[in-house]
Protein backbone atom coordinates (compact mmCIF):
# COMPACT_ATOMS: atom_id res chain seq x y z
CA UNK A 1 0.00 0.00 0.00
CA UNK A 2 1.39 3.29 -1.10
CA UNK A 3 2.30 6.05 1.99
CA UNK A 4 0.35 9.11 1.91
CA UNK A 5 1.95 12.25 2.32
CA UNK A 6 2.49 12.32 6.34
CA UNK A 7 2.64 16.59 6.57
CA UNK A 8 -0.26 17.66 5.22
CA UNK A 9 -3.61 18.80 6.71
CA UNK A 10 -5.29 21.13 3.87
CA UNK A 11 -7.23 20.70 1.11
CA UNK A 12 -6.60 20.59 -2.44
CA UNK A 13 -7.27 24.09 -2.25
CA UNK A 14 -4.52 24.67 0.45
CA UNK A 15 -6.60 25.56 2.83
CA UNK A 16 -6.49 24.51 6.25
CA UNK A 17 -9.22 21.52 6.66
CA UNK A 18 -10.88 20.38 10.62
CA UNK A 19 -9.74 16.85 10.35
CA UNK A 20 -11.45 16.30 13.81
CA UNK A 21 -12.96 12.67 13.20
CA UNK A 22 -11.60 11.93 9.99
CA UNK A 23 -10.12 8.37 9.64
CA UNK A 24 -6.66 8.31 8.57
CA UNK A 25 -7.19 7.10 5.09
CA UNK A 26 -9.38 9.89 4.30
CA UNK A 27 -6.87 11.86 5.44
CA UNK A 28 -4.24 10.10 2.89
CA UNK A 29 -7.69 10.79 0.20
CA UNK A 30 -6.99 14.59 0.90
CA UNK A 31 -3.22 14.30 0.70
CA UNK A 32 -3.53 12.56 -2.69
CA UNK A 33 -5.82 15.70 -4.42
CA UNK A 34 -3.24 18.11 -2.77
CA UNK A 35 -0.24 16.54 -5.28
CA UNK A 36 -2.32 15.56 -8.01
CA UNK A 37 -5.93 17.17 -8.04
CA UNK A 38 -8.33 14.51 -8.92
CA UNK A 39 -6.18 11.30 -7.81
CA UNK A 40 -8.72 10.62 -5.29
CA UNK A 41 -11.63 10.12 -7.78
CA UNK A 42 -9.80 8.09 -10.35
CA UNK A 43 -8.70 5.65 -7.42
CA UNK A 44 -12.58 5.55 -6.43
CA UNK A 45 -13.79 5.16 -10.01
CA UNK A 46 -11.74 2.13 -10.52
CA UNK A 47 -12.93 0.15 -7.22
CA UNK A 48 -16.06 0.97 -8.52
CA UNK A 49 -17.25 3.06 -5.74
CA UNK A 50 -19.41 6.47 -5.96
CA UNK A 51 -17.39 7.99 -3.25
CA UNK A 52 -15.48 7.96 0.22
CA UNK A 53 -18.51 6.65 2.12
CA UNK A 54 -19.00 3.86 -0.62
CA UNK A 55 -15.26 3.09 0.24
CA UNK A 56 -15.23 2.81 3.78
CA UNK A 57 -18.53 0.40 3.37
CA UNK A 58 -16.40 -1.64 1.38
CA UNK A 59 -13.86 -2.15 4.06
CA UNK A 60 -16.59 -2.53 7.07
CA UNK A 61 -17.65 -5.30 4.95
CA UNK A 62 -21.01 -3.29 4.05
CA UNK A 63 -20.33 -4.06 0.16
CA UNK A 64 -19.24 -7.37 -0.82
CA UNK A 65 -15.86 -7.52 -3.27
CA UNK A 66 -18.34 -8.25 -6.29
CA UNK A 67 -19.19 -4.83 -6.11
CA UNK A 68 -16.19 -3.63 -7.00
CA UNK A 69 -16.76 -4.47 -10.99
CA UNK A 70 -13.09 -6.20 -11.18
CA UNK A 71 -13.70 -9.41 -13.65
CA UNK A 72 -10.18 -11.01 -14.40
CA UNK A 73 -6.84 -10.97 -12.73
CA UNK A 74 -5.62 -8.41 -15.96
CA UNK A 75 -8.60 -5.95 -15.35
CA UNK A 76 -7.53 -6.21 -11.45
CA UNK A 77 -3.87 -5.33 -11.99
CA UNK A 78 -4.80 -2.46 -14.38
CA UNK A 79 -6.73 -1.45 -12.10
CA UNK A 80 -4.36 -0.88 -9.89
CA UNK A 81 -1.62 0.39 -12.25
CA UNK A 82 -4.07 3.31 -13.62
CA UNK A 83 -4.19 4.87 -10.05
CA UNK A 84 -0.40 5.66 -10.61
CA UNK A 85 -0.96 6.99 -14.09
CA UNK A 86 -0.30 10.87 -13.71
CA UNK A 87 2.66 12.99 -14.94
CA UNK A 88 5.46 13.21 -12.62
CA UNK A 89 6.33 16.84 -14.01
CA UNK A 90 3.13 18.33 -14.57
CA UNK A 91 0.64 16.40 -11.94
CA UNK A 92 -1.92 15.81 -14.88
CA UNK A 93 -3.99 12.94 -14.97
CA UNK A 94 -5.16 10.99 -18.29
CA UNK A 95 -8.27 13.10 -18.48
CA UNK A 96 -6.39 16.17 -18.34
CA UNK A 97 -4.68 15.73 -21.14
CA UNK A 98 -5.48 16.05 -25.16
CA UNK A 99 -4.55 12.36 -25.50
CA UNK A 100 -4.96 10.44 -22.62
CA UNK A 101 -2.82 7.58 -24.29
CA UNK A 102 0.04 9.93 -24.23
CA UNK A 103 1.24 9.10 -21.06
CA UNK A 104 4.53 6.76 -20.73
CA UNK A 105 6.16 4.89 -17.85
CA UNK A 106 9.91 5.55 -17.17
CA UNK A 107 11.18 2.38 -18.74
CA UNK A 108 14.14 1.95 -16.11
CA UNK A 109 11.53 1.74 -13.17
CA UNK A 110 8.57 0.54 -14.63
CA UNK A 111 6.88 3.15 -11.95
CA UNK A 112 6.63 6.65 -12.89
CA UNK A 113 4.49 7.99 -15.73
CA UNK A 114 5.17 11.17 -18.77
CA UNK A 115 2.92 12.58 -20.09
CA UNK A 116 5.73 14.28 -22.47
CA UNK A 117 9.38 14.35 -23.43
CA UNK A 118 10.02 17.92 -22.28
CA UNK A 119 8.33 16.91 -19.07
CA UNK A 120 10.70 13.73 -18.51
CA UNK A 121 13.45 15.97 -19.32
CA UNK A 122 12.45 18.13 -16.83
CA UNK A 123 11.85 15.73 -14.39
CA UNK A 124 14.91 13.73 -14.99
CA UNK A 125 17.30 15.68 -12.25
CA UNK A 126 14.73 14.73 -9.48
CA UNK A 127 13.59 11.10 -10.53
CA UNK A 128 17.29 9.79 -11.39
CA UNK A 129 17.56 10.17 -7.38
CA UNK A 130 14.97 7.74 -6.98
CA UNK A 131 14.64 5.73 -10.19
CA UNK A 132 16.07 2.53 -9.04
CA UNK A 133 14.46 2.48 -5.32
CA UNK A 134 11.10 3.28 -7.36
CA UNK A 135 11.81 0.35 -9.47
CA UNK A 136 11.81 -2.09 -6.42
CA UNK A 137 8.78 -0.24 -4.98
CA UNK A 138 7.09 -1.44 -8.52
CA UNK A 139 8.08 -4.79 -8.53
CA UNK A 140 7.21 -5.22 -4.39
CA UNK A 141 3.52 -3.55 -4.84
CA UNK A 142 2.63 -6.61 -7.49
CA UNK A 143 4.41 -9.24 -5.50
CA UNK A 144 2.73 -7.97 -2.75
CA UNK A 145 -0.50 -9.60 -4.00
CA UNK A 146 0.89 -12.87 -3.19
CA UNK A 147 0.14 -12.16 0.82
CA UNK A 148 -3.70 -12.41 -0.06
CA UNK A 149 -3.14 -15.61 -2.12
CA UNK A 150 -1.74 -17.07 0.47
CA UNK A 151 2.17 -17.86 -0.95
CA UNK A 152 3.30 -15.36 1.19
CA UNK A 153 4.85 -15.62 4.06
CA UNK A 154 6.56 -18.51 3.24
CA UNK A 155 7.52 -21.20 5.82
CA UNK A 156 9.51 -20.19 8.67
CA UNK A 157 11.62 -22.52 11.56
CA UNK A 158 11.85 -21.97 15.27
CA UNK A 159 13.96 -19.52 16.45
CA UNK A 160 17.46 -21.96 17.66
CA UNK A 161 19.10 -19.12 19.67
CA UNK A 162 17.32 -16.43 21.99
CA UNK A 163 15.51 -13.39 20.37
CA UNK A 164 17.66 -11.16 22.68
CA UNK A 165 20.46 -12.06 20.42
CA UNK A 166 18.89 -11.67 16.83
CA UNK A 167 19.60 -8.10 16.09
CA UNK A 168 18.24 -8.11 12.77
CA UNK A 169 17.09 -9.34 9.23
CA UNK A 170 20.40 -10.77 8.48
CA UNK A 171 20.28 -13.09 11.44
CA UNK A 172 16.57 -13.60 11.01
CA UNK A 173 17.47 -14.80 7.47
CA UNK A 174 20.31 -17.01 8.39
CA UNK A 175 18.13 -19.23 11.00
CA UNK A 176 15.29 -20.42 7.34
CA UNK A 177 16.57 -23.77 6.94
CA UNK A 178 16.42 -24.53 3.06
CA UNK A 179 16.00 -20.76 2.92
CA UNK A 180 16.46 -21.58 -1.03
CA UNK A 181 13.98 -24.17 -1.25
CA UNK A 182 11.49 -22.26 0.29
CA UNK A 183 11.91 -19.11 -2.24
CA UNK A 184 12.12 -21.46 -5.43
CA UNK A 185 8.53 -22.28 -4.06
CA UNK A 186 7.41 -19.56 -4.36
CA UNK A 187 8.93 -18.39 -7.35
CA UNK A 188 7.37 -21.36 -9.08
CA UNK A 189 4.27 -20.92 -7.47
CA UNK A 190 0.47 -20.82 -9.44
CA UNK A 191 -0.21 -17.34 -8.64
CA UNK A 192 3.43 -16.12 -9.41
CA UNK A 193 2.47 -17.19 -13.00
CA UNK A 194 -0.25 -15.80 -13.04
CA UNK A 195 0.51 -12.31 -11.43
CA UNK A 196 3.22 -11.66 -14.39
CA UNK A 197 1.11 -13.17 -17.26
CA UNK A 198 -1.86 -10.74 -16.12
CA UNK A 199 0.66 -7.51 -14.83
CA UNK A 200 1.20 -5.84 -17.79
CA UNK A 201 4.80 -5.31 -17.21
CA UNK A 202 7.89 -7.62 -18.11
CA UNK A 203 8.71 -10.18 -15.18
CA UNK A 204 11.98 -9.59 -13.44
CA UNK A 205 15.07 -11.63 -13.64
CA UNK A 206 14.96 -13.90 -10.81
CA UNK A 207 17.44 -12.75 -8.62
CA UNK A 208 15.43 -9.38 -8.42
CA UNK A 209 11.94 -11.66 -8.18
CA UNK A 210 13.77 -13.36 -5.03
CA UNK A 211 14.31 -10.49 -3.28
CA UNK A 212 11.18 -8.84 -3.87
CA UNK A 213 9.45 -11.80 -2.26
CA UNK A 214 11.88 -11.62 1.15
CA UNK A 215 11.48 -7.79 1.05
CA UNK A 216 7.68 -8.23 1.09
CA UNK A 217 8.03 -11.40 3.54
CA UNK A 218 9.86 -8.98 5.96
CA UNK A 219 6.72 -6.62 5.66
CA UNK A 220 4.28 -9.18 6.94
CA UNK A 221 6.39 -10.53 9.79
CA UNK A 222 7.44 -6.80 10.92
CA UNK A 223 4.56 -6.43 12.96
CA UNK A 224 5.00 -9.99 15.16
CA UNK A 225 8.67 -8.94 15.62
CA UNK A 226 8.05 -5.37 16.63
CA UNK A 227 6.06 -6.83 19.02
CA UNK A 228 8.22 -9.20 20.05
CA UNK A 229 10.92 -6.74 20.07
CA UNK A 230 8.45 -4.59 22.34
CA UNK A 231 8.56 -7.57 24.71
CA UNK A 232 12.16 -7.79 25.27
CA UNK A 233 12.66 -3.83 25.72
CA UNK A 234 9.88 -4.06 28.64
CA UNK A 235 12.06 -7.28 30.16
CA UNK A 236 8.20 -9.33 29.60
CA UNK A 237 9.06 -12.73 28.45
CA UNK A 238 6.09 -14.73 27.52
CA UNK A 239 7.85 -18.36 28.21
CA UNK A 240 7.51 -17.32 32.23
CA UNK A 241 3.99 -16.44 32.14
CA UNK A 242 1.19 -15.98 29.89
CA UNK A 243 1.25 -12.14 28.16
CA UNK A 244 -1.62 -9.50 27.04
CA UNK A 245 -0.76 -7.20 24.32
CA UNK A 246 -3.23 -4.12 22.69
CA UNK A 247 -3.25 -3.38 19.84
CA UNK A 248 -4.40 0.80 19.55
CA UNK A 249 -5.21 2.48 16.16
CA UNK A 250 -5.79 -0.91 15.10
CA UNK A 251 -6.86 -0.35 11.39
CA UNK A 252 -7.68 -1.92 7.97
CA UNK A 253 -3.56 -2.07 7.60
CA UNK A 254 -3.74 -4.69 10.83
CA UNK A 255 -7.39 -6.28 10.11
CA UNK A 256 -8.40 -6.41 6.47
CA UNK A 257 -7.77 -10.25 5.14
CA UNK A 258 -6.06 -10.97 8.60
CA UNK A 259 -6.19 -14.50 9.77
CA UNK A 260 -5.90 -15.78 13.14
CA UNK A 261 -2.52 -17.12 12.48
CA UNK A 262 -0.81 -13.96 11.10
CA UNK A 263 1.22 -13.53 14.83
CA UNK A 264 2.40 -16.82 14.70
CA UNK A 265 6.20 -15.58 14.36
CA UNK A 266 6.01 -14.99 18.01
CA UNK A 267 5.30 -18.55 19.19
CA UNK A 268 8.87 -18.96 16.98
CA UNK A 269 10.30 -16.25 18.56
CA UNK A 270 9.60 -17.47 22.16
CA UNK A 271 9.60 -20.93 21.70
CA UNK A 272 7.82 -22.34 25.20
CA UNK A 273 5.33 -19.66 24.79
CA UNK A 274 3.27 -20.16 27.78
CA UNK A 275 -0.04 -17.86 26.15
CA UNK A 276 -0.19 -14.85 23.86
CA UNK A 277 -3.56 -12.89 23.55
CA UNK A 278 -3.19 -9.96 21.04
CA UNK A 279 -6.39 -7.56 20.97
CA UNK A 280 -6.63 -5.35 18.09
CA UNK A 281 -8.38 -1.89 18.89
CA UNK A 282 -9.61 0.53 16.71
CA UNK A 283 -12.36 2.42 15.43
CA UNK A 284 -10.86 1.45 11.94
CA UNK A 285 -10.97 -2.21 12.60
CA UNK A 286 -11.93 -4.65 9.45
CA UNK A 287 -14.49 -7.39 9.89
CA UNK A 288 -12.70 -10.35 9.55
CA UNK A 289 -11.95 -13.81 11.12
CA UNK A 290 -10.01 -12.06 13.96
CA UNK A 291 -13.33 -10.13 14.90
CA UNK A 292 -13.94 -12.47 17.65
CA UNK A 293 -14.63 -11.52 21.88
CA UNK A 294 -11.19 -10.58 23.19
CA UNK A 295 -10.59 -13.38 26.32
CA UNK A 296 -11.46 -12.71 30.32
CA UNK A 297 -8.51 -15.22 30.90
CA UNK A 298 -5.53 -16.13 29.54
CA UNK A 299 -5.10 -17.66 25.67
CA UNK A 300 -4.72 -20.96 24.73
CA UNK A 301 -1.30 -22.66 25.64
CA UNK A 302 1.72 -22.12 23.12
CA UNK A 303 -0.27 -20.33 20.52
CA UNK A 304 -1.23 -16.62 19.94
CA UNK A 305 -4.98 -15.98 19.86
CA UNK A 306 -5.69 -12.63 18.08
CA UNK A 307 -9.34 -11.19 18.70
CA UNK A 308 -10.24 -7.40 17.56
CA UNK A 309 -13.15 -5.26 18.77
CA UNK A 310 -13.94 -2.32 17.02
CA UNK A 311 -14.11 1.10 19.08
CA UNK A 312 -11.71 3.66 20.56
CA UNK A 313 -9.25 2.69 23.01
CA UNK A 314 -10.48 4.64 25.98
CA UNK A 315 -13.92 3.56 25.24
CA UNK A 316 -12.61 0.03 24.88
CA UNK A 317 -10.80 0.12 28.36
CA UNK A 318 -13.69 1.54 30.63
CA UNK A 319 -16.08 -1.08 29.30
CA UNK A 320 -14.08 -3.64 29.24
CA UNK A 321 -10.68 -3.92 30.72
CA UNK A 322 -12.25 -1.87 33.94
CA UNK A 323 -14.67 -3.94 34.15
CA UNK A 324 -12.69 -7.00 34.25
CA UNK A 325 -13.98 -8.77 31.05
CA UNK A 326 -11.15 -8.34 29.21
CA UNK A 327 -6.98 -8.81 30.29
CA UNK A 328 -5.49 -5.83 31.32
CA UNK A 329 -2.58 -5.28 28.71
CA UNK A 330 1.16 -6.08 29.92
CA UNK A 331 1.97 -4.20 26.81
CA UNK A 332 0.59 -1.77 24.07
CA UNK A 333 1.08 -1.26 20.57
CA UNK A 334 0.45 1.21 18.08
CA UNK A 335 1.20 0.53 14.79
CA UNK A 336 1.98 4.41 12.94
CA UNK A 337 -0.92 6.00 15.23
CA UNK A 338 -0.19 8.93 12.49
CA UNK A 339 -1.05 11.04 16.10
CA UNK A 340 1.63 13.92 14.79
CA UNK A 341 -0.32 14.45 11.48
CA UNK A 342 -3.03 17.22 12.71
CA UNK A 343 -4.60 18.26 14.95
CA UNK A 344 -7.87 16.52 14.72
CA UNK A 345 -6.07 13.38 14.82
CA UNK A 346 -3.91 14.24 18.03
CA UNK A 347 -7.22 14.97 20.09
CA UNK A 348 -8.76 11.75 19.01
CA UNK A 349 -5.35 10.13 20.51
CA UNK A 350 -5.29 12.43 23.58
CA UNK A 351 -7.25 10.28 26.37
CA UNK A 352 -5.84 7.15 25.11
CA UNK A 353 -2.46 8.42 25.26
CA UNK A 354 -3.00 9.93 28.46
CA UNK A 355 -4.74 6.70 29.71
CA UNK A 356 -1.73 4.51 28.94
CA UNK A 357 0.41 7.42 30.45
CA UNK A 358 -1.46 7.28 33.94
CA UNK A 359 -2.07 3.48 34.17
CA UNK A 360 2.15 2.83 33.49
CA UNK A 361 0.97 0.73 30.75
CA UNK A 362 4.09 0.02 29.16
CA UNK A 363 3.48 0.94 25.25
CA UNK A 364 5.78 0.94 21.99
CA UNK A 365 4.64 3.15 19.11
CA UNK A 366 6.05 2.94 15.42
CA UNK A 367 6.81 5.58 13.19
CA UNK A 368 7.32 5.42 9.21
CA UNK A 369 10.72 7.67 9.15
CA UNK A 370 12.99 9.89 11.61
CA UNK A 371 10.76 12.98 10.79
CA UNK A 372 8.04 11.13 11.76
CA UNK A 373 9.79 9.97 15.29
CA UNK A 374 10.57 13.38 16.37
CA UNK A 375 7.32 15.05 15.85
CA UNK A 376 5.85 11.68 17.71
CA UNK A 377 8.39 12.06 20.63
CA UNK A 378 7.75 16.07 20.75
CA UNK A 379 4.21 15.21 21.50
CA UNK A 380 4.62 12.74 24.30
CA UNK A 381 7.31 15.02 26.07
CA UNK A 382 5.05 17.76 25.93
CA UNK A 383 2.44 14.83 27.68
CA UNK A 384 5.02 14.16 30.25
CA UNK A 385 5.38 10.75 29.30
CA UNK A 386 8.41 8.83 30.14
CA UNK A 387 10.28 7.95 27.02
CA UNK A 388 12.37 4.62 27.85
CA UNK A 389 13.57 4.03 24.55
CA UNK A 390 13.42 5.20 20.86
CA UNK A 391 15.18 4.95 17.53
CA UNK A 392 15.26 2.54 14.47
CA UNK A 393 13.29 -0.79 14.34
CA UNK A 394 15.94 -3.26 13.62
CA UNK A 395 13.03 -5.28 12.51
CA UNK A 396 11.45 -2.89 10.21
CA UNK A 397 9.78 -3.46 6.90
CA UNK A 398 12.61 -3.71 3.92
CA UNK A 399 9.92 -2.82 1.52
CA UNK A 400 10.00 0.68 0.21
CA UNK A 401 6.60 2.56 0.29
CA UNK A 402 6.55 5.27 -2.12
CA UNK A 403 4.43 8.59 -1.46
CA UNK A 404 1.70 7.39 -4.36
CA UNK A 405 0.92 10.78 -5.37
CA UNK A 406 4.42 12.17 -5.09
CA UNK A 407 6.75 9.18 -6.14
CA UNK A 408 9.83 11.34 -6.74
CA UNK A 409 10.41 11.67 -2.67
CA UNK A 410 12.32 9.52 -0.32
CA UNK A 411 10.77 6.40 0.25
CA UNK A 412 9.86 5.39 3.80
CA UNK A 413 9.64 1.85 5.58
CA UNK A 414 6.41 0.29 7.62
CA UNK A 415 7.92 0.44 11.31
CA UNK A 416 10.89 1.85 10.36
CA UNK A 417 11.44 3.70 13.88
CA UNK A 418 9.92 3.48 16.88
CA UNK A 419 9.37 4.89 20.21
CA UNK A 420 8.82 3.39 23.74
CA UNK A 421 7.06 4.93 26.87
CA UNK A 422 6.10 3.76 30.57
CA UNK A 423 4.29 6.42 32.76
CA UNK A 424 4.77 9.75 33.34
CA UNK A 425 7.93 11.39 34.19
CA UNK A 426 8.62 11.68 37.78
CA UNK A 427 9.57 14.30 39.67
CA UNK A 428 13.15 14.47 40.79
CA UNK A 429 13.20 13.26 44.81
CA UNK A 430 15.49 16.18 46.44
CA UNK A 431 14.99 14.68 49.65
CA UNK A 432 14.65 16.47 53.03
CA UNK A 433 15.44 19.85 53.44
CA UNK A 434 19.10 19.67 55.39
CA UNK A 435 19.57 22.40 57.90
CA UNK A 436 22.55 24.81 56.91
CA UNK A 437 25.62 24.17 58.74
CA UNK A 438 26.96 26.55 60.93
CA UNK A 439 30.05 28.16 60.39
CA UNK A 440 33.04 27.75 63.10
CA UNK A 441 34.78 30.73 63.81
Amino acid sequence: MAQTDPNSSQTSTGTPRDLTGVYSDELGFFTMDMNVPGLSKVILQKLNMKDYEDYRAALEGKKGAEGFGIHSYHEMFQKMEDTYKFCAECRRLPSNLPDPRALRRCKRCQNVYYCCKECQRANWPTHKKFCKTLKLVAIDRLVEWLVFTGDLPFPTDVWPKPASQVSGWDDWFSMQGELDNRLDAVLTSRYMGILWSNAGKPRPEEPELRESVKRVSTEFLSRPLTIGMGLLNFGLDPCARPLTVHVVGASHNETLNARVSDLDELVRMFPGTQALQVVMVGPEVVDGSITRPPLSGYGPRGQVYISAKKGFYHDFWETLVETQEVMRPDLVVGFHPGFHVSTGLAEGWLPTLLLLRDYKIPSLFTMYNEQELKCSLQILVDLECWITAHGVNPFSSLKPEQVQSSPNKPVAYCHSHYVAFHGPVEEMDMGEEQPEEKEEN
